[in-house]
């Protein structure tokens, strides 16, 4: 059986990184290419993530070929876990 070293006060698991992350900034893309920004108030064990002042991301080009951002502002919302494809966590 392979000893695993654990640091005290360091993650060492996924869900202690999602835990730092508590109250941060993070990105979120989930199904259908969809790409959010919000802050991280709460999450569950199904991944369950509920996030504040939350805002959905569109890249596109424009006539001259270059990309451009837009974002729409959606608020407090729930993201269903299933959904989530990955998060990009805090520092």
């Amino acid at each position: 059986m392979e000893k695993r070293s654990y640091q005290k006060g360091k993650p060492n698991r996924p869900i202690d990184y999602l835990k730092n992350s508590i109250d941060k900034v993070i990105l979120i893309k989930v199904k259908r290419n969809r790409l959010f920004r919000a802050t991280l108030r709460s999450f569950d064990e199904h991944l369950n993530l509920y996030i504040e002042d939350a805002s959905q991301l569109f890249e596109y080009m424009d006539e001259d070929g270059n990309v451009k951002e837009e974002q729409e502002s959606l608020g407090n919302i729930v993201l269903r876990g299933d959904n989530v494809i990955f998060l990009n966590l805090a520092n």
